[in-house]
């Protein structure tokens, strides 16, 4: 480092003849630091001292070449042949340096002639870099493989481009080798995990005896900090997996080991002694914010008194500096002061943080799960008006713990209302409580008794949530419930309701956010409990809510005043006699024909109406439910499709059936149609109540 160091001052300097002594010297005393001399060959060359740089460099190559250090000496003429214009002057030497420095490798002399390294044609500088980069991965080197852990090359295959490992449990496992640098670590002289291939049972001795000290050896050998994830896979082969549990709760007790982080991201890194290992974790204390200073003293404070008294100090006096500007992360801190052993002086009342109109807002704004539930409890025991921060709550808050939490409370102190609102909202609005959504269906799913919210309705607000984007983080769990014997299902088989149920196998036909498989199994339970379901339907009759009732009023005025009132105008024509002439008996005859006919094909429309619902019209294209502006020019029309029953054509309203409408659905904004024998375009589609 000195001479590099000396030589930087020199070049900064441009004194070049100081430069050159300085290099001579350092070539007598120790030559073996080939990186600082191409560092201070290169800075030279930057100075626009090139000749002298080349001249440095060829001294600096015949020393190596003098004293056979053949690794040295390859990478001085690597270095020059980049340089130069004409690199395969330089083969003969490389090659007697690559040979030199590799020739004692079992698979040399085999990778050598696959490289073609003799080839005319060729840039020597690149094939020996090939020939050394594939020389790494030959038989009998060791590396860490991230999930497979320590393993040993047992071939090398250059024709194929791989070479292929052993590890504990898999064995031969191919490796590309232009994806090697990246998937393999290796294991130099000295790395404890080679000893696993040399004295195997010692090494598994010693990690059972002392699980602390193995691990520092670990963190030591990988010379980085590393996550449990790789420790465990470092370990595997060495600590039986069935007691990698109870041996990682002892490794971690080492006081010279610091844990940096939380969860599956924490790191921990080895100081080389007890009071380095606390200083750093001090240093890491006071550059942390409020969240990570918290995690640290969780971790920390059983290492001393004297450590556990500076997180406990530091943190109240943190408290008091957040109390006006964050209570959420005020609370956080003096909660979780009160579980340390540190001593400390309050100076912050933790219930009143809690007290106000937006306690609420300070639950929800906490980070940990577990201190949010702690906190709620002392809503619940506290604040004067309780089951509105935990209404508050409900819609805050995505943990579902803590949902159920809120539920419960308000059950179990009779706060049923509240409840049942907040119920209801969630089914009223679910893409804007998805949380709340996803866990109160999940809380259907698991009742063993099918609750009377569990309708069909639902069914389709839960296939509606499935190819929502405000439901991405939580679809794959909704899908879930379209397995066998999930929600989805046991709504099937537990509701009967025939018109919903061939509303659903409708949409299941064109329905592509849930795996085909679910959908069968979906379509297989409606079959089976409605088979009727398997004939063909005769085209359905839409229709507006509205509509139905206007329908359903006709026919019951049919049945019950119509049809009675003319059985009796017949009773009382037939009393009349000689029926041949009797006019009025003949026309109540014909009447009550026609009435029966009629009430017959209201029943029958009745039962095959599908209602249009607003909400559930689907604006993408033209379709029953939607109302779509043409132009053509100057020309503006609004056409509306309904049901045959609403069809109004001199106030634009089509049925369904009709060859206009035909004409029309299926057609996407932007389309040009054909309506009443002229071109328009479609220039928006909206839903018919809009």
């Amino acid at each position: 480092m000195a001479f590099s160091e000396d030589a930087a001052k020199l070049i900064e300097k441009r004194d070049f003849d100081a430069l050159e002594s300085l290099w001579m010297s350092q070539i007598d005393a120790d030559p073996s630091d080939v990186e600082a001399f191409l560092r201070t060959a290169k800075a030279l060359r930057k100075s626009e001292q090139r000749t002298q740089s080349d001249t440095l460099l060829g001294l600096l190559g015949d020393t190596y070449l003098e004293r056979k250090m053949w690794p040295q000496r390859l990478q001085v003429l690597k270095e020059a042949g980049r340089l130069s214009k004409h690199p395969a002057t330089l083969r003969p030497q490389i090659d007697q340096a690559l040979k030199g420095a590799h020739s004692k490798h079992k698979s040399f002399q085999r990778i050598y002639d696959f490289a073609g390294f003799n080839d005319p044609t060729s840039n020597p500088v690149e094939r020996a870099e090939k020939i050394e980069i594939w020389l790494q991965y030959d038989e009998g080197e060791m590396y860490f493989m991230a999930g497979r852990g320590a393993g040993v090359v047992t071939e090398l295959n250059p024709e194929l481009g791989i070479c292929r490992l052993d590890f504990e449990k898999d064995k031969r496992v191919s490796v590309p080798l232009g994806a090697a640098a990246k998937y393999l670590v290796p294991l130099p002289e000295g790395h404890v995990l080679r000893e696993k291939f040399t004295r195997g049972e010692e090494l598994k001795k010693e990690a059972k005896a002392s699980a602390p000290q193995f691990f520092a050896r670990i963190l030591q050998s990988f010379g980085r900090p590393m996550t449990m994830s790789e420790v465990r896979d470092a370990v595997i082969g060495i600590v039986p997996e069935e007691k990698w549990s109870s041996w990682w709760t002892s490794a971690r007790k080492n006081p010279q080991i610091v844990v940096s982080g939380a969860g599956a991201k924490a790191t921990y890194s080895y100081s080389s002694s007890t009071g380095e290992a606390e200083k750093a974790i001090r240093r890491d204390f006071e550059r942390a914010d409020a969240k990570a200073k918290l995690e640290l003293a969780r971790k920390h404070s059983a290492r001393g008194k004297e450590l556990a008294d500076f997180f406990s100090s530091h943190l109240a006096a943190e408290a008091a500096r957040l109390a006006k500007s964050d209570p959420a992360t005020t609370w956080q801190i003096l909660a979780t002061l009160e579980t340390l052993p540190g001593e400390y002086t309050a100076t912050v009342d933790r219930a009143a943080l809690l007290g106000g109109p937006l306690a609420s807002r300070t639950v929800a704004a906490m980070g940990d799960k577990v201190l949010r539930e702690r906190a709620l409890v002392t809503v619940r025991q506290a604040h004067p008006d309780w089951p509105k921060v935990y209404s508050e709550a409900f819609f805050l808050d995505d943990e579902p713990r803590i949902l159920s939490l809120v539920i419960d409370a308000l059950e179990k102190e009779g706060q049923t209302e509240i409840r049942d609102r907040l119920i209801d909202e969630t089914l009223r609005y679910p893409r804007r409580h998805p949380r709340a959504f996803y866990w109160y269906v999940k809380q259907l799913n698991d009742q063993q008794a099918l609750s009377d919210k569990a309708t069909y309705g639902l069914l389709f607000q839960i296939l509606d949530a499935v190819a929502s984007d405000e439901f991405s983080s939580v679809r794959a769990r909704l899908k879930d419930l379209f397995d066998k014997d999930g929600l989805a299902i046991r709504i099937i088989m537990g509701v009967d309701n025939r018109e919903e149920a061939r509303k659903l196998l409708d949409t299941l036909e064109r329905y592509g956010a849930v795996e085909e498989y679910r959908r069968e199994n979906v379509k297989h339970a409606l079959l089976m409990k409605h088979p009727a379901l398997r004939e063909p339907e005769a085209e359905p009759i839409y229709a507006t809510a509205e509509m139905l009732a206007q329908k359903r009023e006709e026919l019951e005025h049919l049945v019950k005043v119509e049809i009675p009132a003319n059985n009796k105008a017949i009773q009382v024509a037939r009393e009349m006699g000689d029926l041949s002439e009797n006019f009025e008996y003949k026309s109540d005859r014909a009447r009550a024909e026609y009435l029966a006919a009629r009430a017959g094909k209201l029943q029958g429309e009745l039962g095959n109406v599908r209602v249009v619902e607003p909400a559930q019209v689907d604006t993408s294209a033209v379709r029953v439910g939607t109302k779509v502006a043409l132009s053509n020019g100057d020309i503006r029309r609004e056409v509306t499709i309904l049901g045959p029953w609403e069809s109004a054509p001199e106030h634009g309203v089509y049925s369904n059936q009709s060859d206009v409408a035909k004409a029309l659905i299926g057609h996407a904004a932007g389309d040009i149609v054909t309506f009443m024998g002229n071109d328009y375009q479609i220039e928006s589609i909206r839903r018919w109540t809009e």
